[in-house]
Formats: structure tokens, sequence, C-alpha cells
């Protein structure tokens, strides 16, 4: 019995220290409540990091066995139903083969894109009947943190037609995960001493985008970090323009994204009827003094018996990108008007409908 009520001492002993306890004192009270708040949010934040480790784990790993089954690295580990295949190719008669193995796991599949080299980014791209969808699921449609590549549920890909400007969305992760290195191409990024280096984007000119219906590289053209979802002047809604109607349109949009743009390269021009392909990530807006921003990759589609290479030695740092406005409210300075050649837009007649 002595026992059992020196263990209760104890614990009650341990229950007074930590806990707010009639009779203390209110700067015992004090002490005690933050503590408790402090070993609350230790414990949160711990759980909610292991929580995140557990699921990047686990999205690597799913990653890895569908980019294996994509780039035929896993054929002989591939079991493809024969029904499921038929039915498959039924759909989509004019499909690529590689696309089917992915089609069994997930009907939403419409592509596959690689930026750089595949250690870079290299994911398939699903698309939801919103963009909410896939903002916080993975390829198998499970809760995910780090969410999928996803194509706006506004665009259209078929065998005949495709819309104009592919937008394909992805979170930035700070592990480096989906587009979470497309801020690499920044070069007027805070941390980056040297705006004109510019060695990030010679390197990786290219992107190559995948539907169900063909391969084609595009080459980048443009990346900017821009505000989005405001009726501001000072707001470019890229994400809402995915087809023209008008040779002016499409003129004044690719304006808009090369007066934006941390980088311009000549070689690559533009003109009415080419397809864009664009992509789109979040930013920490602490940095750059809003939070509603997007850092966005512009490409476009290499032309019909064009060559697929890039001169980037005709490439230079954009000296002076058009920013919203609180940019230079925090950063200083200002617009200094356009810093490209206008010709890199064939035809483009400024403010001519």
């Amino acid at each position: 019995m002595a026992k059992t009520s020196t263990n209760e001492s104890i614990i009650i002993r341990i229950l007074k220290y930590l806990f707010p306890w009639k009779g203390d004192k209110p700067t015992e009270i004090i002490r005690k409540i933050i503590f408790l708040t402090a070993s609350i949010t230790l414990i949160i934040s711990v759980s909610s990091l292991i929580s995140a480790q557990i699921n990047r784990v686990a999205d690597n790993s799913l990653n890895e066995e569908i980019a294996e089954s994509y780039h035929g690295t896993a054929a002989s580990k591939v079991e493809i139903n024969t029904e499921s295949r038929e039915e498959i190719i039924k759909g989509h008669p004019e499909i690529q083969e590689k696309f089917i193995p992915l089609l069994e796991i997930n009907s939403d599949t419409v592509g596959w894109i690689t930026v750089g080299n595949k250690d870079f980014i290299d994911y398939p791209v699903l698309q939801g009947d919103d963009n909410n969808f896939y903002l916080y699921r993975n390829f198998k449609k499970e809760n995910s943190r780090s969410g999928s590549l996803f194509l706006d549920y506004r665009n259209e890909i078929s065998p005949d037609n495709q819309s104009a400007n592919l937008v394909v969305h992805g979170h930035n992760m700070q592990s480096g995960e989906y587009f979470g290195k497309l801020i690499y191409y920044f070069n007027y990024a805070v941390s980056q001493a040297d705006h004109n280096d510019i060695s990030f984007y010679k390197n990786n000119p290219t992107i190559t985008f995948s539907t169900l219906y063909k391969t084609s590289t595009y080459k980048i053209f443009g990346g900017a970090i821009i505000k989005v979802n405001s009726s501001d002047a000072d707001a470019f809604r890229y994400h809402d323009v995915l087809n023209f109607s008008t040779k002016a349109e499409f003129d004044e949009f690719c304006a808009g994204i090369l007066d934006r743009s941390s980088f311009i390269n000549p070689d690559v021009d533009l003109k009415y009827g080419d397809n864009l392909l664009t992509l789109s990530t979040c930013v920490l807006g602490t940095a750059y003094g809003d939070t509603d921003l997007r850092w966005v990759m512009f490409a476009r589609e290499v032309r019909e018996g064009e060559d697929e290479t890039v001169d980037v030695s005709k490439a230079y740092a954009n000296p002076s990108p058009l920013f919203y406005d609180l940019y230079y409210t925090v950063r200083g300075g200002k617009w200094e008007g356009r810093g490209w050649d206008e010709s890199i837009i064939q035809g483009y007649k400024k403010n001519t409908p």
C-alpha cells in the first residue's frame, strides 16, 4: 500500500508541476500555461514534420514506380489486363502505347512532362473536373500534401484538337519535388546576387510534353513572378487565357509575358497559331511583398520542320522585368520599360486590334 501511495504522490507532484493547480500564484499559472502551449506547439510541429516526411517518401516511391512504367524500364513488371487494355484503346484509338499502363491506374491521365533531364522534373499530368481535386491527391487519388501535376480542367486535349495554351499546375515543394525546382530559372531571386546569370535557363531551355496522342518539344521563352487572382490592374491572369480568337489577343498575351519575363531569348520567336505550354507554381510571397503570387514558365511548341535546339547564346537577362506594384513598394525601383525587341513576336503591332 505504501508503494502505491508513493506512486500516486509522484504522479500528483508531476501534474501539479505541469498544470495550473489550486493555490498556485498568478506567475506560476502563467509559467505553466506558457510551458503547456509551447509543448503542444512542439508536439504538433513534430507530428506534422513526421507526417510530411512519410507522405513525401510514399509519394516518391509511387512516382518512381509510375516513371519506370512510363519510360519502359519496368515493362516486364507491368501486367496489363487484356480487357482493360482493349477498353482503353477503344476509348482512345490514337493513344501512345506508353500511356496504357498509366490509364489503367488512373483514367484522368492526360500527359507526361519532363523539364531538363529526368532527375529534374519528370512526372505524369492528370486532369480533374476542377482545379482542386488533384491539389492534394496523388496519382492514385489518395490524400497527399504534395498533390499532383494537373492540367487546367478547362483545357482540351484530343487527337484532333488542343487548347492553344495548356496550363499545368503543381506545388512548389521545398524538398524539390513536382514544380519545386522551377524557381531555379528565376535570375531575380532575392538570394541571387548576379541577376544577369541566366545559366540555368541556358542549360535547360526546353520542355518535353507528351499528351496521350503525341510527344512535343517546347522551347521556353519566358519565366516570371506574377500576381494573380486579383482584379487589381497589376494582376496578369495568364491561367484564364486558354485560346486566342485573334492575332491581336495572342500578340498582347505574349507581349505581357515578355514584359514580365526575367530573361529574354530572341532565338525563340512567337507567331499567331503557335501552341503554348504554361507551368504554374506558387511562390513564397513574404520575400517579394505579396502572398498572391505564382512563378510561371512559358514555352511554345516546336513548329513542324523546325530545329528543336535553342540557340541560348542569344539569351540575356531582361534589364527591367515588369513586376507588380507591391514589389516596387517593398524592394524599390520601378519598371524602366520594355527590354526586348518587338520583332520577337512576328508581325506585332502594339495596341493594334
